[in-house]
C-alpha cells in the first residue's frame, strides 16, 4: 500500500517546482519527521550544514545562482540563528524560503513551557521577528496549507526576497491532494501599456544626438535579465560600466568597458564616462555607501534615463508601473530604430596593470588582486568577502565568463564561505573561487567540512593579514579589537575532514609564489584547494583606502 500524499510532500514538490534540487539546514526535533519527506523525494536532496547561520548563507548563494532556494531549521534557537542570513537575503534580493519546524498544534494550544520557546506559552514571537526581513509569511494549518504554501513561494519568487513558513510535524503528516495548477499561474505582468507607450515616446524625444554611457547593476541579475541586457549591448556601440554590486554583469574585456564606477574613487576614465556624458542610461542601479564611496556620485539626474524594478524615469519624470523587462526591451527597440546616438568617447584606455612589487618580494594588495584576476577562468564562480578581498577584486578587470558576487549592502563578514558552497551546488558546472580574509573566515570556517563532504572542490584563497584589516583602515589601526587569535590555517581542512585525497594545501608569501600556487590550484580540479596568502596587516587596496576615508 502506497504512503498517503501529505502536506509536507506538497510543500517539497512546490519547492522543487520553484527550481531547487537541494535543501539546506540543520535537523531539530521539531522538523525531523518531515525531513524524512526530503530524503524520500526523487526531486530534492538534503544538505546538512554545520549551523543554521551557515545554512542561511548557503541558501543565499544557491538562490543567487539558481533563482530560488530553501532551508529548514527548528523553532526558536534554529530560526533565530539564521535570521542574520535571512536579512542579508532580503537586503540583496535573494529568494530563500525558510521553513521552520514548530511544536505541535496540541503543544501550542496547551501554552506550556516548551523547549526552544521563551517559556511564556506564546508561539508567534518569532514569526513577528522575521516580518521586516521577509516578503511573505504563514503558519501552515490543514485548512490553509495549499493556498498559503503557494502564496508564500509565489510572492518570494515575484519579489526576489525571502519567505517564511511555520510547519508543525503533526500538520506536516496530514493528507492533502497534490497540486493541479502551476506555481506561475498567478504571476501577472505589472506593466501599464499606457505608461510604456509614454515612456517609449519620451525616449524617442530624449535620446537623439546626446553623448551616452550605460550603467548596469544588481537588479538586472536578480531579475534574470542578463541575456536581454547583453543583446542591447551587442546591438549598440555605447560604452558601459557597472557598480561593484554588478561586477561581471557585462564583458569587462571589451574596449567599451569603462571600468567599475565608484563615485569619487572611480578611475578617471570611468568617472568621465559617467559624470560628463549628456545621457546616462541606468539599468537596475542601486547605490550603496560602499559601492558609491559614501554616495559621492556626481551625476545630474536631468541627464539620466533610469530603468528600475517597477518603474522607469527620464530626467526625473516617472513612468509607472513598468517592469524592468519591458522597459529594457523598449529601450533596446528605440536604440536600434535608427535614431542618432553618440556613444561617449572614453577619455583613456584601461591599461594593463604594471606590477608594483617584484616576484621575489612580499605581496602587495594592489598587485594581489590583479594576479588573482589573471588566473581566473571563464567557468569560475567567485565570492569575495566584504574586506580587502571585495574592494580589491572590484577594482580590477575580470575575464569574460567569470561570475563574481559580494555582499556590499548587508556586509556580513564570513558570509561568502557558506554562500560559495551553496552557489557551487546550484551550478556544479562552475568552480567556486572563494576570496576571504582570515578575520572573516573565522566566523564560518567550519563549513569547509560540508565542502569536503560534498566534493565541491573550490579554490579558497585566504588572505592572512593578521586580523580585521578593513576595520583597521576605517578606525583603530593598531587597536587590539582589530586583532584575531592566531590560527594554523593550513591545519583547518584536516580538522574538517581533509586529507591528501580530497585537499591540496598551498602557501604564498611572494608575488612569484602566488602565481605558481594559482597555476597549481587551477590544475587541481578534483580537490579542495586551500591557498593561504600572507599579506601585511596595514596594506589595503586603493579603493578600500578611498572608501575608508569617506566612511570616517
Amino acid at each position: 500500500m502506497s504512503k498517503p500524499y501529505t502536506i509536507a510532500d506538497y510543500l517539497f514538490d512546490r519547492i522543487a517546482e520553484a527550481g531547487a534540487t537541494e535543501i539546506f539546514g540543520v535537523p531539530g526535533d521539531y522538523n525531523l519527521s518531515f525531513l524524512d519527506n526530503i530524503l524520500e523525494s526523487d526531486k530534492l536532496r538534503w544538505v546538512g550544514n554545520t549551523n543554521e547561520l551557515n545554512a542561511g548563507y548557503a541558501a543565499d548563494g544557491y538562490a543567487r545562482e539558481r533563482g530560488f532556494a530553501a532551508m529548514v531549521t527548528t523553532f526558536g534557537v534554529g530560526e533565530l540563528s539564521a535570521i542574520n542570513a535571512t536579512a542579508g537575503s532580503y537586503a540583496e534580493y535573494a529568494p530563500v524560503l525558510h521553513i521552520v519546524g514548530t511544536p505541535t498544534v496540541e503543544q501550542q494550544n496547551a501554552r506550556r513551557r516548551i523547549h526552544h520557546s521563551l517559556g511564556d506559552g506564546v508561539f508567534n514571537h518569532f514569526i513577528k521577528m522575521v516580518e521586516p526581513v521577509t516578503v511573505a509569511r504563514a503558519q501552515i494549518t490543514p485548512e490553509n496549507a495549499a493556498s498559503e504554501i503557494d502564496r508564500v513561494i509565489r510572492v518570494a519568487l515575484k519579489k526576489h526576497r525571502p519567505g517564511y513558513l511555520m510547519l508543525s510535524p503533526d500538520v506536516a503528516k496530514m493528507p492533502i491532494y497534490p497540486p493541479t495548477t502551476k506555481l506561475d499561474d498567478s504571476q501577472e505582468n505589472i506593466t501599464s501599456q499606457a505608461a510604456l507607450s509614454a515612456f517609449r515616446q519620451a525616449l524617442i524625444e530624449f535620446l537623439p544626438n546626446k553623448t551616452t554611457t550605460l550603467m548596469a547593476d544588481l537588479m538586472v541579475h536578480r531579475l534574470g535579465l542578463q541575456d536581454q541586457l547583453k543583446a542591447l549591448i551587442a546591438d549598440t556601440k555605447i560604452p558601459y560600466t557597472t557598480l561593484s554590486w554588478g561586477k561581471t554583469l557585462l564583458d569587462e574585456q571589451s574596449a567599451r568597458w569603462a571600468g567599475t564606477y565608484a563615485g569619487m574613487a572611480s578611475r578617471p576614465v570611468v568617472k568621465d564616462a559617467v559624470e560628463n556624458c549628456e545621457c546616462l542610461i541606468k539599468i537596475g542601479v542601486n547605490y550603496t555607501d560602499t559601492s558609491s564611496v559614501g554616495f559621492s556620485q556626481d551625476i545630474d539626474e536631468k541627464v539620466v534615463v533610469d530603468l528600475h524594478y517597477e518603474r522607469a524615469s527620464i530626467g526625473g519624470k516617472n513612468f509607472a508601473p513598468i517592469s524592468l523587462k519591458d522597459s529594457l526591451q523598449t529601450l533596446h527597440e528605440v536604440l536600434t530604430s535608427g535614431i542618432e546616438i553618440t556613444p561617449k568617447l572614453l577619455s583613456d584606455e584601461l591599461h594593463p596593470h604594471e606590477q608594483q612589487g617584484g616576484d621575489d618580494e612580499a605581496i602587495l594588495q594592489n598587485d594581489l588582486w590583479h594576479i588573482v584576476a589573471d588566473h581566473l577562468q571563464s567557468d569560475h564562480l567567485v565570492f569575495a568577502d566584504q574586506g580587502t578581498a571585495y574592494f580589491g577584486i572590484s577594482d580590477v578587470r575580470l575575464p569574460a565568463g567569470v561570475t563574481c558576487y559580494g555582499q556590499p549592502l548587508w556586509g556580513s563578514i564570513g558570509y561568502t564561505l557558506p554562500a560559495s558552497l551553496g552557489a557551487s551546488m546550484a551550478s556544479p558546472n562552475k568552480r567556486g573561487v572563494l576570496l576571504i580574509g582570515d578575520g572573516s573566515a573565522l566566523l564560518t570556517i567550519q563549513e569547509i567540512a560540508v565542502m569536503i563532504k560534498e566534493r565541491t572542490n573550490p579554490i579558497i584563497l585566504l588572505v592572512n593579514n593578521d586580523g580585521y584589516t578593513v576595520e583597521r583602515a576605517i578606525h583603530g589601526e593598531n587597536q587590539r579589537y582589530n586583532d584575531i587569535p592566531y590560527c594554523d590555517w593550513q591545519a583547518m581542512p584536516k580538522a574538517f575532514g581533509g586529507n591528501d585525497d580530497n585537499t591540496l594545501l598551498l602557501n604564498a608569501k611572494t608575488a612569484g609564489e602566488l602565481k605558481e600556487a594559482l597555476k597549481k590550484a587551477n590544475e587541481t580540479t578534483d580537490k579542495l584547494v586551500m591557498l593561504e596568502v600572507m599579506a601585511d596587516k596595514h596594506d589595503v587596496p586603493s579603493l578600500l583606502a578611498d572608501i575608508a576615508k569617506a566612511l570616517t
